[in-house]
Formats: structure tokens, sequence, C-alpha cells
């Protein structure tokens, strides 16, 4: 079973004076151009990126949410997960799927593009880090599953982040292979790669969210 972890912070500013206190100012949010569907799709990983044996290609997605939601306890770690919800609907999504069939792995990438800056992502993500380090879910077979998020080192990717994610099978159940998420934001971009396979390493995806960021920095300059 696929599994999935998420998290975002929200900041709310306020303030008050010794007068009467004036009607609140929305903060602009800063703009920038979303890429093309040709620049997400250059942006994204190519099959020679991964290790030798793999398959895959790029394509348009038509219907950029992954995964399902579940319940989560924190309820913050539902959104750890899925950090970009609270951008609505990007303008420009492609979806990369890279895979094996023996021994089966898999790899899937989204390219999101907006109209609005999301620098701040990764930054949002590590501070929230800490709270969501472990964390229950129960999925839709209601069963409650514990989970725990691990941090892994990535080289020269400042503004990117690889998680792995175990997750411990309930009594008398198969062992669960752990989960991997990475994101790295750029402008208004952001990639989103999720891994899973028992054969998958904590090395080699690292080395994939490096790379998948590099081609995005190579994109956006």
């Amino acid at each position: 079973m696929k599994l999935q972890v998420a998290l975002l912070a929200v900041l709310t500013l306020t303030a008050c004076t010794a007068q009467v206190t004036p009607p609140p100012t929305a903060t602009p949010t800063p703009t920038t151009a979303p890429l093309t569907v040709a620049q997400a799709k250059k942006a994204a990983l190519l099959v020679a990126d991964l290790p030798k044996g793999w398959d895959g290609g790029v394509a348009v997605d038509p219907t950029p949410t992954p995964g399902y939601r579940g319940q989560y306890d924190p309820p913050e770690c539902l959104v750890f997960r899925h950090p970009t919800d609270i951008l609505g609907g990007p303008a420009t999504a492609v979806r990369g799927q890279y895979f094996t069939r023996d021994p089966l792995q898999s790899v899937t990438e989204f390219v999101w593009s907006w109209p609005t800056q999301v620098r701040t992502l990764v930054p949002e993500l590590t501070d929230r880090l800490a709270k969501c380090s472990t964390y229950t879910l129960v999925g839709p077979d209601q069963v409650k599953y514990e989970l725990a998020v691990s941090r892994l080192p990535l080289h020269g990717s400042a503004e990117a982040i690889a998680l792995r994610v175990n997750t411990a099978a309930p009594a008398a159940a198969d062992p669960i292979a752990p989960q991997y998420f990475g994101y790295a934001a750029r402008g208004g971009t952001v990639i989103n790669i999720e891994g899973w396979g028992e054969t998958l390493t904590d090395a080699v995806f690292a080395q994939l969210v490096s790379k998948a960021a590099a081609r995005l920095d190579a994109v956006v300059g």
C-alpha cells in the first residue's frame, strides 16, 4: 500500500494600534511566469537519470492531485504530505512515471507551476518536520499505521528536501517497504518526487532529488 505524508506552515499576521484599528490589508503575493508545458517537461527527469534498467516517460498531467488524504494524527501531517494544496490547481502540470518490473520499483515526479512565488516551501517543510517526524495514518482499509519520517542528506540542493518514511506494519501483516518523498521549489514551480520499492535506496532517491533540482535550475535560470 502506498502511504503518504505531508506538511505546510501557514503564517497569519495581525496588527493593532492604540487608535481605531484600520481594516486589514492583504499582503500582495509576488507574481511570476509559470513554466510552459515544454519547459516543465524539460525540467522533468529523464530515464537516463535513473539507474540502469528503469523505464518510463513524461506527459501532461490532466489531474494534478497525487494520492489520497486519509486520516492523519497530528492533522497537520496531512498538509505536510500535500504542501501545495493551499495554492489550488497549478497553471502547468506534467507527470513523469518511472519503474522497474523485476524487482518492482516506482518513482513518480510531478512538475507543477503557478503564477505566484512558492520559494518558501522547502523552509516551511523543514520547520514543521520535527512535529511530523512520527505520526499515525488511518488508511482506506481503516487500519491505523504508525509512520516515522527522516530527512536524507542532499548535496548542492539548498532549496530541496528528501524524506524517507518508514511504516510499521500491523500485527501479522507483511513488512512495508519504505516510501520516499522529495520536493524542490524555484520561483513559482514545485517538483514533487515519490518513490517506492523494496530495493530502492536512500542514496538513489537522494540523487534523483538532487538531479531534479538541478534540471529545474537549468530551466528557470
